[in-house]
């Protein structure tokens, strides 16, 4: 037994393999088949057996390939099991396979690791292969072997550490290579044959890398590497980069000595092919020193190689044994980048081993001018720096970095970008350790300010744009650099830190500071534990003091960019260099600002920044509490103005800076001699110098108020001295140039800003004596010349009062008393300030006096004394008198004008316009009138605001306006009004959503705006009243159909919201909202605005699905392409298709009216379809059609196919329902012609089956189109029955669909009986019918339908039935177990249907088919009497004029002849004899296939002929001719004639024709009846019979009136239409007319003899059997 379950296991296996090695796949897979066919336990025997078919010798290449393929995969979990079966098949004396070697090889590669335990035995089974005579083939194989296990021992030395067993020493694995290597040396290496000597070669480069590790070998390894590079020219120069590549990477690890000579050899055959691609051979000929140099020639070796290769002689040393130097032969080529990165990693491993000989070589070819090689070799010795490997490649960095310091002096722009280049691979690489880094880094920062062409050298200005886009480029590499700079490198922070300040404070290297600070505070932070620095003092580099570092780094942080970022990290870093006494508080501190300004809000504006780092700067400088270390840093502050761009924000902070520091130094002697410095040597014709002044007194005065009003007073009163008087002209020259102007506006300016930094406690006192009135001073000055005022026109000089009497009102509003003092220059102020207004013009707004004016106004007119009611009403009036005529803001910004900051305007145009300006001011004015509301009206709690939704849909859209202002303004609007409407409920959540999104509204991207406005929406919708929804749609639909694309897409979204949040509540309103959602659809064009409303009704269908469903079903057909567009919609919603079509399924399968009576022939009714039905059947193509998942479908596909097609089965010939004015044309997409539904129905129900199937036979393809017949109502039981076999084959039909359709065979609808009837009709054929339906239910329904009223129905009820027997012929009992009677019984009863339907014209065809069919699968009790009649009714149809009833009739009439019993053979052979000459003539039948049939037909009643001979003959005949003869019925009436046989009766006599002439001229007659056929073959074929039925005749034979009329007949047939016929009857008749001739001739002759008759033999007397004559006809048969 158990033998029997191995035996059986082991045929399962081998199966398996055999299959998947047939198929081929992919190997994975196949692997994983097999292991899970054959389990884990047999996995071993699925191994050898994969062996074994690798190794059959009848096995083609594929499949041994494709075995070894699966060894590989299945060795990842079964590594042993796959060795020891190769190991088996080497071990024998007897060379294996070479798939064995290259499985083995395989391995190797695949699981080197693995392979090492069976290195050893391995190449003690390959030492004794070599002692065998074997192919080439072989030696390839066995070194492919040695190549991959090789290669797998330097791999495991590199990995050793992660395998599971102590690592091998190097003469256990190493050992066992050196005989093989000697063998490869000396016999294979020097074969003839070049594939043996390429994977000789191939084997040799891993084989150095084994033996190299051995000292015994080293030597004469390293010495052989120029000769092998040499021989190794016959293989891919990529393959030998990447071998030579692997085998330095060991000397690397394994320190072999490598001699000078040899190293320049390895660096000649790397350096020549790495030579820059653009390199042309024209500019390498033109450097022929430079390839000398790479070309070592050795004219004796050359002639060596030329005499030709041959093998030594035994004894005699070969050319690696004698230690010869064979120099390789180099040939230019173009190589790829990635064999270029593999020769310098080969260089790099180079470099490492001899660092000294490295430095040397690339000294000297450093040393070479040319431009390409410098480049070239600069490029190449980058990848060589950027390549991080272990340790030992720290060694290849030195030399080379000092190689590269030989070029640095080279100006030329590609050297200068390759040095670059390679600096930044230097330092971003792990370890500097030993470089010249800093070198390096200063050569950086020296060519960031190189100039690109030398001073003093002209150039034009081509030239220059030229140089200058050099140069920036070289600026933008060196930041590059930079910004690579790896501080965590080994040696990096000590080689850098702290020189690397030294480039902070220059001016000339603000560009690079931001990759420059990032680095320094890195470096910083990994130097942190050395303690403080000494800043200004470092070892070869001066380095910047601390006052100057942090003058530097704090203005550069004023700038919230990365930069600032970078430089505030850099002063944390440092601050304990920078003075004890703020280490602690810089520690809190600069996180502090950092995290405030990167990460707590990024928002925070500029000024709010520069206000911060100026009180950091204050406290700190109170901290250190030093005079002369403030003193210096004021100093530094100063020194470096000249470094920042003017106008720029970091001068203008320098300036802040320096005034802050100014304020902190208590040296006061100091103080005003820098403030005494600056206001009397600035120019005031520059705007910064003018900006200094402001900025470093303003700021100064925080600490030094009265310094600083004592210098300005000092300096102001000083102006006119310095002029002298008698020089009139050049003083009025002064003055209209515009320098006292430009002093006088400083100094107003000036006071303004002292006012707002003084301290708030000393204003009061000085702010109107000392301030304000010397303000009004410089004003007055400065509109005088000599002593006499003048209309002042200087546009500055008004700008400047306004501004500082708006800082000084500022400043008094800052305090906290400012409400008891008394300003007692208001009224001067207010008189000036309205002068400079009514001096402005109305119709334009070119200068900001107006507006800085009105704002001036405003501070000024809250101070005391305060202004009576008379003088406000004035002020009001002359402001609005110059504000009112003004044009929109609009047309001013179109004419270059600003508009005033600070501007409110009053805005009463209350109409919403095309126009922005008109928009803005509408919105303004609504905005004050809902604000208005309300404050002063209450809504009582429980009502609503009866405007609300009207006024909401209203304002929503233009929170997207194109307007900025009007954005604001809406959204303002809205939050008023959910104010009004919400009564004090909207919770602190909501007013900040609110106000974010209207703070969001003022960004500019569409995308942005549209959130915004949708989160507004979602917070209006919980207080928007359900009731108003009708009004709200309403309006926001006007604005979906504005023409502002903005504003429409957030009314589209807006509605959506409130749709989706407040749709629940709308359900006595959802039918009117539908019927707007209609009545908008066809208005709106753009697709993205239709989809708006399409959305809508989804959103509204899934509140209220009901609702929407009927609305949608009451549309009107033809359906339009809105209304299949939102039934589309609610397809797209899986949750909603699912509902939808349930219902849509129950609809149209709603009981009908009955139908009308079928209409008599002479009546012709027009039925129309029933109108919700066929809509139905519409909305379910258009649901189905965009469903995006099939579940849906496979969950409702029994409901909907029987729906479908119980409507495809009413709709058949109906007409499409009326109405008044309906289109004419359907705009459908499968293009339905008006008055077809059925078209309609069959669509849907097409739709859906290609929806969960992809059956290609239920295409409309091919000559049969099951969806036209579906639709055809004469052939509509054909595609039932057609479309049921399809879907049986693909098994569609179940259970439920089979007993849906079962009621309608007996519904009161023919049309439903006809379908059903076709359907059953099929499904009989399906073999599980009996389990789920019995057969006894189908046959009493299947009987009854045999005498249906519908033609149709009766033909699939009698096709059923002879399915039934077909299905079932021999268990009647299971089939027919519903009645008494007996199954044969009602066999009978079925027999006896299917014979009434012969006598039913409508249904005869399908009967005598399927008596055809049934007939071989009865029995002679089945069929009883009914045979004679079946007969008998056949034989009626064997000459009907309908080919298919011919066909059907003949092909049945050979079933009965073949199927025909004894009791009725005597009956049927006289139903042949009667049907002879049909049978013979309608073997010419027009028709091929009635022809053929025919022809079969007679072959099946040659049995019922009488003479075996005869039916031998025509036996023979139809095997010989295949019944394809042309004039089989003439010979057959020859053979016929001849032999004198007929059949004449049951008894089958055999009479003489000589005695029985009555015969043949009773089948003369019937042949002479088809003279009158409609048919030219049937004539034709009837004239050459009787033709031949003559030829057997003497005319005496004939009876007179058979005579003429046989003549007349032919002589009618002579006047045929068809030439054949004429021919034909005019032979006969020449025939008959000779007959005639030769008779009266005869009776002529033979008259004397009349006496003595005994003595003649009697004519046509039958011969004997053997004679001539029946030779000859047997002969003319066959031929």
């Amino acid at each position: 037994m158990d033998q029997l379950l191995d035996l059986k296991i082991r045929r399962d296996v081998y199966n398996s393999i055999s299959l998947r090695l047939e198929c081929l796949q992919n190997a994975n897979h196949a692997a994983d088949s097999i292991l899970k066919t054959v389990g884990e336990l047999n996995v071993k025997l699925a191994i050898g057996m994969l062996a074994e078919e690798m190794l059959k010798e009848q096995a083609t290449e594929r499949v041994r390939g494709q075995a070894s393929a699966i060894l590989l995969v299945l060795a990842n979990k079964h590594f042993n099991d796959v060795m020891y079966e190769l190991q088996k098949s080497v071990r024998t004396v007897v060379l294996p396979h070479k798939m064995v070697f290259r499985t083995l090889g395989d391995l190797a590669s695949r699981y080197a690791l693995k392979c090492i335990p069976f290195l050893s035995l391995t190449f003690v089974y390959i030492r004794l292969m070599l002692k065998l005579t074997m192919i080439n083939q072989m030696k390839e194989e066995i070194c492919y072997v040695m190549e991959h296990f090789s290669m797998a021992i330097n791999y495991y030395y590199k990995n050793w550490k992660v395998c599971s067993f102590p690592r091998e020493a190097e003469s256990q694995l190493c050992g066992p290579v050196i005989p093989l290597y000697r063998h490869l040396v000396r016999d294979w290496l020097n074969e003839e044959e070049p594939k043996i000597k390429e994977a000789s070669m191939k084997a040799l480069w891993p084989m150095f890398g084994v033996l190299v590790r051995r000292r015994e070998q080293q030597d004469e390894v390293i010495k052989n590497v120029p000769h092998l590079l040499v021989e190794s020219k016959i293989l891919d120069s990529f393959l030998v980069a990447k071998r030579l590549s692997l085998f330095l990477d060991v000397c690397e690890e394994c320190k072999p000595s490598i001699p000078k000579k040899i190293f320049q050899e390895i660096c000649d055959y790397v350096f020549q092919q790495v030579l820059p691609l653009s390199t042309s051979m024209q500019h390498l000929k033109k450097c022929q020193k430079i390839v000398e140099r790479f070309t070592h020639q050795n004219k004796k070796a050359e002639r060596q190689k030329s005499a030709g290769q041959r093998k030594p002689q035994e004894g005699e040393p070969t050319p690696w044994e004698k230690g010869g130097v064979c120099q390789p032969w180099y040939g230019y080529q173009e190589i790829s980048w990635e064999h270029r990165d593999t020769l310098m990693d080969a260089f790099g491993h180079l470099v490492s081993c001899c660092p000294a000989d490295a430095l040397e070589f690339l000294q000297a070819q450093m040393k070479n001018d040319a431009e390409y090689m410098r480049v070239g070799i600069l490029k190449h010795l980058k990848t060589i720096i950027s390549s991080e490997g272990s340790c030992e490649t720290k060694n290849r960095k030195r030399p080379i970095v000092e190689a590269v310091k030989c070029v640095l002096d080279d100006q030329r722009d590609t050297v200068r970008k390759a040095i670059l280049g390679f600096i930044k691979e230097l330092l971003r690489s792990p370890s500097v350790e030993g470089c010249a880094v800093w070198d390096m880094v200063v050569y950086v920062f020296e060519q960031f300010t190189l100039p690109a062409s030398q001073a003093g050298k002209e150039s034009s200005p081509t030239q220059k744009e030229q140089e200058k886009e050099k140069e920036e480029a070289i600026q933008q590499i060196c930041i590059e650099v930079l910004e690579h700079l790896n501080t965590s490198a080994e040696g990096m922070s000590k080689a850098l830190w702290p020189k690397l300040l030294y480039f902070v404070v220059p001016a000339p290297y603000t560009p690079t500071l931001t990759p420059l600070c990032r680095c320094l505070r890195e470096l910083a932070l990994i130097r942190q534990d050395e303690g403080a620095l000494f800043l200004g003092s470092c070892k070869g580099v001066r380095l910047p003091s601390a006052q100057g570092l942090v003058a530097r780094l704090l203005v550069l942080a004023s700038k919230p960019n990365p930069r600032g970022n970078w430089a505030l990290q850099l002063l944390h870093a440092v601050r304990g260099s920078i003075h004890a006494a703020v280490k602690i508080l810089w520690g809190k501190q600069i996180p502090f600002l950092w995290e405030s300004l990167f990460r707590g809000n990024p928002e925070t504006s500029n000024q709010e920044w520069e206000q911060k780092l100026l009180q950091f700067l204050r406290r700190s400088l109170e901290t250190i509490d030093d005079s002369s270390w403030t003193k210096n840093l004021s100093q530094e502050l100063e020194n470096q103005m000249a470094s920042y761009s003017d106008q720029s924000a970091e001068k203008s902070f320098l300036y802040k800076s320096l005034g802050t520091s100014l304020t902190s130094c208590e040296d006061l002697t100091f103080v005003q001699s820098r403030m005494q410095h600056f206001v009397e040597n600035t120019n005031y014709m520059d705007a910064s110098e003018r900006e200094k002044v402001i900025q470093i007194l303003s700021f100064s005065a925080m600490g030094h108020l009265d310094l600083t009003l004592a210098t300005l007073q000092e300096f102001g009163g000083g102006i006119h001295m310095k002029i002298k008087m008698s020089d009139i002209i050049n003083r009025y020259k002064d003055y209209s140039q515009g320098r006292r102007g430009h002093t006088h506006q400083t100094l107003m300016l000036t006071y303004g800003q002292v006012a707002l930094h003084a301290p708030k406690e000393l204003l009061f006192s000085r702010v109107e004596t000392d301030i304000m009135k010397r303000v009004l001073f410089h004003y007055r000055r400065s509109c005088q010349v000599l002593g006499v005022s003048i209309a002042n026109k200087d546009l500055n000089l008004k700008l400047a009062l306004i501004q500082s009497t708006t800082d000084v009102c500022r400043a008094i509003h800052g305090t906290r008393n400012c409400q008891d003092f008394l300003f007692t220059c208001k009224k001067e102020l207010l008189s000036i300030l309205l002068e400079f207004i009514r001096e402005e013009p109305l119709d334009t707004l070119a200068t900001p006096i107006r507006s800085k004016a009105i704002t001036a106004i405003a501070f000024l007119s809250k101070l005391k004394p305060y202004l009576t009611m008379e003088e406000i009403r004035d002020l009001l009036d002359q402001c609005i008198k110059s504000l009112f005529p003004l044009p929109p803001l609009e047309q001013l910004k179109q004419n270059g004008e600003k508009e005033p900051n600070s501007l409110n305007v009053e805005l009463t145009d209350p109409w919403f316009t095309e126009t922005e300006c008109s928009r803005e001011r509408a919105l303004q004015a609504s905005f004050q009138a809902l604000t208005a509301f309300q404050e002063n009206v209450c809504i009582p709690v429980g009502e609503s605001y009866p405007q609300f939704g009207s006024l909401v849909a209203f304002l929503a859209p233009y929170t997207c306006d194109d307007s900025t202002r009007c954005r604001l303004w809406a959204a303002q609007c809205i939050i008023c009004l959910m104010h009004v409407q919400a009564q004090s409920r909207v919770s602190a959540w909501e007013e900040e959503e609110m106000l974010s999104a209207c703070k969001d509204l003022q960004e500019e991207v569409p995308r942005d705006l549209f959130r915004a406005s949708s989160r507004m929406a979602k917070v209006v919708s919980a207080y928007f009243p359900a009731e108003q929804a009708l009004d709200f749609i309403e309006a926001i639909l006007e604005d979906l159909v504005s023409g502002n694309e903005m504003c429409a897409i957030a009314a589209g979204r807006w509605l959506l919201i409130l749709l989706q949040d407040c749709g629940a509540a709308m359900k006595a309103q959802i039918p009117k909202i539908l019927d707007i959602f209609y009545s908008h659809l066809p208005i709106i064009k753009q697709d993205d605005l239709r989809q708006v409303l399409v959305d809508a009704v989804c959103i509204v269908a899934h509140y209220h699905l009901d609702d929407v469903f009927s609305s949608l079903l009451c549309r009107r057909l033809p359906m339009d392409s809105e209304t299949g567009e939102l039934w589309r919609s609610l397809g797209r919603e899986p949750s909603l298709a699912s509902l939808v079509l349930h219902k849509l399924a129950a609809t149209v399968r709603q009981p009908s009216a009955p139908e009308p009576a079928s209409p008599s022939d002479s009546e012709e009714t027009v039925e129309f379809a029933e109108e919700e039905p066929l809509k139905a059947t519409c909305a379910i193509y258009e649901v189905i059609s965009v469903l995006p998942y099939e579940d849906v479908v496979q969950e409702l596909y029994p409901e909907l196919f029987c729906a479908l097609l119980q409507q495809v089965s009413k709709t058949l010939g109906q007409k499409m329902p009326f109405y008044e004015g309906r289109r004419r044309l359907f705009l459908r997409d499968h293009r339905v012609s008006e008055g077809n539904p059925c078209r309609l129905s069959v669509a849907s129900l097409k739709t859906l089956l290609f929806k969960i199937t992809c059956d290609p036979s239920l295409a409309e393809i091919g000559e049969v189109n099951i969806w036209a017949l579906l639709r055809d109502p004469s052939a509509h039981q054909e595609g039932v029955c057609l479309l049921t076999n399809r879907l049986l084959q693909s098994n569609l039909l179940n259970h439920r669909i089979i007993q849906e359709v079962l009621p309608w065979m007996k519904s009161s609808s023919e049309k439903l009986r006809l379908t059903a009837t076709a359907f059953y009709t099929e499904v009989i054929w399906d073999p599980t019918l009996g389990e789920r339906e019995p057969l006894k239910t189908i046959l009493p329904i299947l009987i009854e339908r045999a005498g249906d009223q519908h033609p149709g129905t009766r033909q699939m009820a009698v096709r059923g039935l002879g399915n039934i027997i077909l299905v079932a012929p021999d268990k009647p009992h299971r089939c027919f177990s519903c009645v008494s009677l007996q199954g044969k019984e009602q066999k009978k009863t079925i027999v006896a249907v299917l014979q009434g339907a012969l006598y039913d014209a409508k249904v005869v065809l399908e009967s005598l088919k399927v008596l055809a069919l049934v007939l071989p699968h009865l029995k002679s009790r089945d069929v009883g009497f009914l045979f004679k009649d079946i007969s008998m009714k056949t034989i009626t149809y064997l000459d009907d004029d309908n080919a298919d009833l011919r066909n059907a009739a003949l092909h049945l009439f050979g079933i009965l002849a073949a199927w025909t019993k004894f009791r009725y053979r005597s009956f049927f052979a006289e139903q042949v004899r009667k049907s002879l000459v049909l049978l013979l003539i309608h073997q010419q039948d027009p028709s091929p296939r009635v022809a053929e049939t025919c022809r079969v037909a007679f072959l099946q009643s040659v049995r019922f002929l009488s003479k075996r001979k005869l039916r031998i003959h025509i036996e023979e005949l139809h095997r010989t001719t295949n019944l394809n003869f042309p004039n089989l019925h003439v010979h057959v009436y020859r053979l016929l004639v001849c032999r004198g046989v007929v059949i004449l009766n049951s008894r089958l006599v055999s009479i003489q024709v000589n005695t029985n002439p009555e015969i043949r001229d009773e089948l003369l007659k019937k042949t002479v009846e088809y003279y009158q056929s409609p048919w030219e073959e049937i004539r034709r074929a009837a004239v050459e019979l009787s033709g031949v039925i003559l030829e057997s005749m003497q005319v005496t034979d004939l009876q007179e009136p058979s005579h003429q009329h046989l003549l007349t007949s032919l002589e009618m047939l002579q006047d045929d239409p068809s030439p054949g016929v004429q021919q034909a009857a005019a032979d006969v008749a020449a025939s008959v007319f000779k007959k005639q001739g030769a008779e009266m001739l005869r009776r002529s002759e033979a008259t004397p003899n009349e006496s003595n008759p005994a003595e003649k033999p009697a004519p046509n007397s039958d011969p004997k059997p053997g004679t001539t004559q029946e030779v000859a006809a047997a002969q003319d048969l066959h031929e």
